[in-house]
């Protein structure tokens, strides 16, 4: 009776350090066929000090040389890694930021206009940031940014050795790329401060250890609190947005105070690529980061299983609020109070004695415009023009609207692209010609912007 062939369904496969031994012993085999690397060992096994090393190599077990040549060369890198830190330390790679420095730190933000029902009609800036204070953000944020980012936030002083050892065996070893990074919160945030520079082979190792640096100056200058909401008020959600703030009135159209739970999980969930979990852009890849996120708050107990679920099962609801010259209220009221706004701030200086900047230095610009009437009438605009541009229309069928061929004559040598053509040293005659050829351009109409040729 012929035997049964074994069953190696259930047959427990290689161990993760295993697998982990194999990836190596592969990727050396790879390199080491490659025609420079194979002809930079046979020069290397024709070497005097390199056949007295593999003598002597044979004369050792296995243990013996994985303690000597493992404890040297541990040893040689301890003594490099601190040597490297105090070059850094001393400035060899660029200045730290003293702890002064550290304690002025400044955002740059946006000057908001109101109304004088305190509604707000519009920014100036150059980075579309409002801060907010640790009180103005919503607890689910606070809950959703440490459970995801950074776990032992307050626990550690800066620096999480704890996580660093679990990016070494898990992320590099065992290629688990849901293990996470090493970078607490506090060395992110002295990322976002201080952008990194560039220092050719080291930049990752030199940059890596400032941040710890910056990290360790800032933990003893700032309260746990205050550094996320340092953290809060940085942090970039694309689009030019900066900051929890600007993030929940754009994405939700409410304040960062009233954010929900799930929607909190959405805009934490954007940290890990601004653009990439985009909610708008890319909304199915938003939902499966939002839901990671909460996984992680339930993992580390701050909320529970019900309602972890619940959050789950809400749909991503976005309510998204343009901003920009164009958009919102009395546009064009705006970009006149701009112009104002540039002369009066010239006969006045800051406390410091340097002077007001429109769009980095978050002035507050009350009007006297009511914002209720001038969405009214705004509405009004949108409402009827169309009628009167159909009217219009009506009684001018076939004579031109400009009545004089030098209205257009001098709307043509307004625009930017005269005025470049001119530059550029071309002939009136030429650029009449390339005016006179149509184009593919958006113009406005009430119904919407179209293209027109």
């Amino acid at each position: 009776m012929e035997g049964k062939a074994p069953d190696h369904r259930n047959t427990p496969g290689p161990g993760r350090w295993q697998q982990a031994k194999t990836r190596i012993t592969q990727g050396l085999q790879r390199v080491s066929r490659q025609p420079v690397i194979a002809s930079a060992l046979a020069w290397l096994q024709r070497r005097a000090w390199y056949i007295r090393f593999t003598n002597w190599a044979a004369t050792q077990s296995r243990w013996q040389l994985l303690y000597k040549l493992g404890g040297g060369a541990f040893v040689t890198g301890f003594v490099f890694l601190v040597f490297f830190s105090f070059m850094i330390y001393k400035g060899v790679f660029g200045a730290l930021p003293t702890y002064g420095e550290l304690s002025r730190i400044r955002n740059n933000q946006a000057s908001e206009v109101y109304a004088d029902d305190e509604v707000l009609l519009g920014k100036y800036y150059v980075e579309n940031r409002v801060n907010a204070s640790f009180g103005e953000i919503s607890p689910n944020v606070i809950a959703a940014l440490v459970a995801t980012e950074d776990a032992r936030f307050f626990e550690h002083s800066g620096i999480d050795l704890r996580a660093w050892v679990r990016v070494l065996v898990k992320t590099i070893l065992l290629s688990d790329d849901s293990a996470g990074g090493g970078s607490t919160l506090s060395q992110q945030l002295a990322k976002n401060l201080y952008p990194r520079g560039d220092y050719w082979f080291f930049s990752m190792l030199v940059n890596k250890i400032k941040e710890m640096f910056v990290a360790r100056r800032l933990e003893r200058i700032y309260t746990k609190e205050e550094l996320l909401n340092l953290y809060l008020n940085t942090v970039s959600f694309s689009e030019n947005i900066f900051g929890i703030k600007v993030a929940a009135q754009r994405f939700f159209d409410k304040s960062s105070k009233d954010l929900a739970l799930h929607e909190a999980a959405v805009l934490v969930g954007m940290l890990k690529g601004p653009t990439l979990y985009n909610p708008v852009k890319h909304p199915d890849r938003s939902l499966q980061r939002r839901n990671t996120v909460l996984n992680q708050m339930e993992k580390y107990g701050y909320i529970a299983a019900d309602v972890c679920e619940a959050a789950k099962a809400e749909p991503l609801e976005i309510k998204y609020f343009k901003e920009g010259n164009n958009q919102g209220l009395a546009t064009y009221f705006r970009e006149h109070l701009r112009q104002e706004l540039e002369e009066v701030l010239k006969d006045y200086e800051k406390p410091d004695g340097s002077p007001y900047n429109l769009y980095t230095d978050g002035l507050k610009i009350y009007t006297t415009i009511n914002g209720r009437m001038q969405r009214y009438a705004e509405q009004a605009v949108r409402e009827y023009m169309p009628e009167l541009q159909r009217r219009f229309l009506e009684n001018w069928p076939k004579n031109k609207p400009w009545e004089k061929e030098a209205v257009v004559e001098w709307a043509m040598k307004q625009s930017d692209r005269y005025k470049s053509l001119k530059e550029q040293g071309v002939s009136y005659a030429k650029i009449e010609q390339i005016f006179s050829k149509p184009i593919r351009m958006k113009l406005f109409s009430w119904q919407g912007r179209s293209k027109k040729t």
